[in-house]
Order: C-alpha cells, then sequence, then structure tokens
C-alpha cells in the first residue's frame, strides 16, 4: 500500500510510528524508493530521510496485518496525532483518571563510610524506633481495614534490625545491612519497611516532601512513581485521582518486588480507595514530565496512558468515567433488567476486594477473586478470616450469588504462602499441593454457605477428578468448574456431569490457544477460541448446566454480543465495565447475537 506523508518521519512521527506497530502482531516494512525499514526500529525510520509529501509503501505481514495498516493509515490521515497513540500496560485498578503529573522518582542515597560498632548499632536504633513512630502515626490516621495491612510491618522492621546488628558487627554499614536483608523481598511490606529504615537513617522522609508536594498543588493530580510503596499510597491527598507506576518482570532475586505490583499492598489500598492505577514499562515513567496533563483509562485491555494529549482527548475521557459513574446506578440497573427480560442472559461482576461495589441490578458475583482479597498476607488466612470475608461480600450483594473462586495463584499471579517446586503449577494443580490450605478455604465456604448464597469455583479446573475431589470436602456446597483450558474445553462432557455450573475463564483459554499473552481481551474472539468457547456451552447445556463467561471479552462491544449469541447463560465483569456490557446488549435481539457469533465463527 502506498501513502503520501503528512509530515516528515523526523524523530517524533517516526516514534509514533515505532510504538503504533509494537502493539500490533505484525512485522510491517516501510519503503521509500530503494530504502527499507523495520517499522518497529525507530533508526532504520529515520534512515529512511522521507519528508513531508514523500510517497512511502508499507507492506505487513502477521495475525494483525490489515489492522495495524488501517491504524497506521488513521495515523498519517491525522498528521501522527499523539492521541491516537497512548502509551500502554496493565491495569492494577480499574478506572479513568485525569490529572497532571506528580513525579515521585526512587531517592539515590550516597555511599556512607563504616562506623564503629557501636556507633552502627546506635543508629539501627535510632532508626527503628523512628520508622516505629512513623508507623504509629500512618495508622492512626487510616480506616480499620487500611491499618490491618500495616500491622505486619511493625514486626518487619523489628526483625530486620536485629539481623542488621549482627551484619554491621561483621563488617557491614547499616546501610549495607538493610538492602541485603531485603532483597528477594516477598511482600512490598518489606520494601516499605528497607525504604522507611533507609530515610531514617539518611534523615530523609520522601514520602512526606511527595505528600507535601502533591498538598501545594491545587488540582487533580495523577502521581507518576518509579517505586511504589504501600507508604506513599496511604499518605496520599484525595486530590490525587490516579497511579502510574512501573511493571517490572519479576527476578529470580526479586521475584515478588515491584513485578508484583499489582497484587501488592498498595494496589490494594489503591483499590480500596478507587485509584485507578496503571502499571508501564520504566521508559513510559521515565518519559513524562512534572506537571505534564495525564490522561489513565485501565476500563480497556491493555490499559492506556496519554501524556499531554489533546483537549478534546481529556474531553473526552471526562465524559467516559461520567458514563462510569453512572454505571453503578439507575440507568445500567435498567438497562440490566431489559437485557435479563429480552435476552434471558444475566449480568454479574468480579470482585477482588471488599470495597467493590456490587451495583444494584445485577444478578451477583460472579467471579470472587479470593487471593486479591488476601494477597497482603505473608501467611495463609484462617478459616475465620476468610468467612468474615465471604460474608462481607455476600452482603453487599444482597443475598444474590456469590461464587467464591478458590485460590488462583501461580504462574503471573504468586500467593506468598501458595507456592510450587514447579513453576508451572496453576489454579487446581497447585491447590492439591496444600491439602491444609484447601481445607480452611472449603471449611470457610462451607460455613459463609450456611447464611448466605455462596458458591464455590475451582480455578483452571483439570479433569472431573478436580470437581468431585473438592465436592468430597464440601458435599452441600454448590461446586463449579472453571475452563481455562483447550484439554478442560476438550473434556466438558464429563467436568459439566460432575459441576454444578461451569465458568469460561477466556482470558487463560485464548492465552493457550493462540500462544500469546493475556493482557489484550480482543483475542478471545478468535475463531479458534470461540469454537472452544461454543463447544463448552453446548456440551455444559447438553448436561443441564449454566455457563458464565468471566473473562474480560464479556466487556467488549462485539464480545458480549457475540458470547450470547453462543448461548452462554451469564456475563461477569469487572464493576466498571458493566456499563458497556448492559449497553452493548441493551436494544439488540438474540437473532441480532446469534448473527454476530457466526460471523465471528467464520472470522468475519
Amino acid at each position: 500500500m502506498k501513502l503520501v506523508l503528512t509530515d516528515a518521519l523526523h524523530a517524533r512521527p517516526a516514534n509514533l510510528l515505532v510504538r503504533l506497530v509494537a502493539q500490533f502482531d505484525a512485522v510491517v516494512e516501510v519503503r521509500k524508493g530503494d530504502r527499507r525499514a523495520d517499522a518497529r526500529k525507530i533508526i532504520e525510520i529515520l534512515s529512511l530521510g522521507a519528508a513531508k509529501g514523500d510517497e512511502v509503501a508499507l507492506t505487513a505481514h502477521g495475525r494483525d496485518a490489515e489492522a495495524v495498516v488501517a491504524a497506521i493509515v488513521e495515523l498519517v490521515r491525522k498528521k501522527f496525532d499523539a492521541d491516537l497513540v497512548p502509551q500502554t500496560g496493565s491495569a492494577a485498578v480499574e478506572g479513568i483518571a485525569i490529572g497532571i503529573a506528580l513525579l515521585v522518582m526512587a531517592t539515590e542515597r550516597a555511599p556512607r563510610l563504616q562506623g564503629s560498632p557501636d556507633e552502627e548499632r546506635e543508629r539501627l536504633a535510632r532508626a527503628e524506633a523512628r520508622a516505629i513512630a512513623e508507623l504509629d502515626t500512618l495508622m492512626a490516621g487510616l480506616a480499620p481495614d487500611e491499618r490491618l495491612l500495616f500491622e505486619p510491618e511493625k514486626a518487619i522492621v523489628h526483625e530486620v534490625v536485629a539481623s542488621a546488628r549482627e551484619r554491621t558487627g561483621a563488617g557491614e554499614t547499616s546501610e549495607e545491612a538493610i538492602v541485603a536483608l531485603t532483597e528477594g523481598a516477598a511482600t512490598d511490606l518489606l520494601l516499605d519497611a528497607r525504604a522507611r529504615l533507609l530515610d531514617a537513617l539518611s534523615d530523609s522522609d520522601p514520602v512526606r516532601e511527595a505528600v507535601a508536594r502533591a498538598e501545594a498543588i491545587h488540582e487533580d493530580i495523577v502521581v507518576v512513581a518509579e517505586v511504589l510503596t504501600p507508604s506513599l499510597v496511604a499518605a496520599l491527598p484525595l486530590h490525587v485521582r490516579g497511579i502510574v507506576a512501573i511493571d517490572e518482570e519479576p527476578s529470580a532475586e526479586a521475584d515478588a518486588s515491584r513485578g508484583r505490583v499489582g497484587t501488592s499492598h498498595a494496589a490494594i489500598l489503591a483499590r480500596g480507595r478507587a485509584l485507578p492505577m496503571a502499571l508501564v514499562p520504566e521508559h513510559v515513567t521515565r518519559a513524562i514530565a512534572d506537571g505534564e496533563t495525564i490522561v489513565v483509562d485501565t476500563t480497556q485491555m491493555p490499559a492506556r496512558v496519554w501524556v499531554s494529549p489533546s483537549e478534546a482527548l481529556v474531553t473526552e475521557a471526562r465524559e467516559r468515567r461520567e458514563l462510569q459513574a453512572k454505571a453503578n446506578r439507575g440507568d445500567v440497573a435498567r438497562a440490566i433488567h431489559r437485557v435479563s427480560q429480552t435476552l434471558g442472559v444475566s449480568l454479574l461482576v468480579n470482585v477482588g476486594s471488599l470495597y467493590d461495589e456490587v451495583p444494584d441490578g445485577v444478578a451477583g458475583v460472579g467471579l470472587l477473586r479470593t487471593e486479591l482479597l488476601f494477597a497482603d498476607r505473608l501467611s495463609a488466612p484462617s478459616e475465620n478470616d476468610q468467612c468474615a470475608a465471604l460474608l462481607a461480600v455476600a452482603r453487599a450483594a444482597r443475598g444474590n450469588v456469590v461464587t467464591a473462586r478458590l485460590w488462583d495463584a501461580g504462574g503471573d499471579k504468586p500467593l506468598v504462602w501458595l507456592s510450587s517446586r514447579d513453576p508451572d503449577a496453576r489454579g487446581a494443580a497447585l491447590l492439591f499441593e496444600h491439602p491444609l490450605i484447601l481445607h480452611t478455604q472449603l471449611a470457610a465456604i462451607a460455613r459463609a454457605a450456611e447464611r448466605a448464597n455462596v458458591r464455590a469455583l475451582i480455578p483452571m479446573t483439570r479433569s472431573a477428578a478436580d470437581v468431585h475431589a473438592v465436592r468430597q470436602r464440601i458435599p452441600r456446597v454448590k461446586v463449579g468448574a472453571m475452563v481455562e483450558t483447550p484439554e478442560a474445553a476438550r473434556d466438558i462432557d464429563a467436568i459439566a456431569q460432575a459441576a454444578d455450573f461451569v465458568c469460561i475463564g477466556t482470558n487463560d483459554l485464548a492465552s493457550l490457544v493462540l500462544g500469546v499473552g493475556r493482557s489484550d481481551a480482543s483475542l478471545a474472539l478468535d475463531p479458534r477460541v470461540l469454537g472452544l468457547v461454543a463447544s463448552v456451552v453446548d456440551g455444559a447445556h447438553a448436561r443441564g448446566k449454566k455457563v458464565t463467561i468471566c473473562g474480560e471479552v464479556a466487556a467488549n462491544e462485539r464480545g458480549a454480543r457475540v458470547l450470547v449469541g453462543l448461548g452462554v447463560d451469564a456475563l461477569s465483569v469487572a464493576p466498571p465495565r458493566l456499563g458497556a456490557s448492559a449497553s452493548a446488549l441493551d436494544g439488540v435481539t438474540l437473532d441480532d447475537c446469534r448473527a454476530a457469533a457466526q460471523a465471528a465463527l467464520a472470522g468475519g
């Protein structure tokens, strides 16, 4: 395809082109005369020397070839409008945030010469006293649930200091000892304690400084944090509207620090405060300057971040945020009712926090992510704690069903207290490696089910044997199977016969079928994935069992209609996306949905 450039391919347009192409599964070549450039490499694009008005040719190969060409054409047509190419990442907390950027960067500390053992012990004692006093002050101003999150940090501070005393006697400085003791942190509370102690040793307070800077700004703020600690989130003033944080791949040495921000204490606090949080690569945060306008949208996958967007985009984001605010109110409740009456489909919500609202009109909680309720714990929660949490969610659901998914850990969703020597262990396989932890959770669910409409859901179900094994332990509770692998989909007849209901996790299913990551919900609309979804629905219905879709595709406008057309009985989405699902289905007929499903299965 040939294009006439509306701007020269100098640094800014070339960078936009490269970022755009990176979002697609395709190889794109740009040609100007005899020169060729890989559109994923900015230096090659710059080397073309393409000026405004020059004609270039595009060729694209790969799954997204047509889509990427269309996107490039739109970018050129709109004169390389940066609004068309947001930075992308993943969502830790869903929502839309608009504000000016407040950068909170990592503190760099100068090396310090070692003092005598007595001097180092005295420094540690002072740092410990200050850290505990700061924690007491912070916790005094928090809500009870938030206060409990920080309670373990006191014990962590005491233990780190005690161990650091021994290391300073062997020739390390206090700073060196603390850093060594907190490497490979299994919880961000350990990182928080490290930062608190190091700040005390250097007589600095970057959190207080960041908060003071925020309080001096009289506009809505989006915090851009290089290192996000629970203390920072807990101290943020009310006019902070969102957070952008670095998302790093976990490593063997520090596999649970910043690479797990999405399930950290910081994320739990942000979720409870309804602060949208996007996790982005480090180079994105490095490109943001203090005071720039930021728009964060984590209601779609991947999450998107615009830096210095146009006024039109800011206005559009505000309108979408207002529409989302209405999603929990009457308009959506009425739409949900009409969808139920017209299509016979129930709409439910996915819940991952005790703070999540269960909006009016929904049929209940289709997916309670129990692991997120207790992701902050250093050890498995007790039966009493779990039962109390389940009943709290049941109260929020106002008597409607609550589907409690058993601990879904492993892979990119680790729990400190639910680990395995097998790095590939996930879901049910991992649960059965920990019979005591599984027994405790099932006992809590059984107790809650005696007082509320609670049922159990097995993550990453492998076979009917998994269902039978769980049912034996809680015979009076309904037990569902989550189908997330091609193998389980092919074994749906036996699984559906054993289970009381079936849920399909389209994110993992699409990832495994297509061999790609889990971040793009639209991948579930691939005919290969939809074919498996259709077979699961048919197999479950043949056994008289209902099917719920819990994946992100249920919040996609086209996806919702396609899934209903395939015969699913319910869609379960995150509360902020409920409005989109209800709107997509409101006013359409079953015939419309079936036609959409047939077209999607045919690759249309």
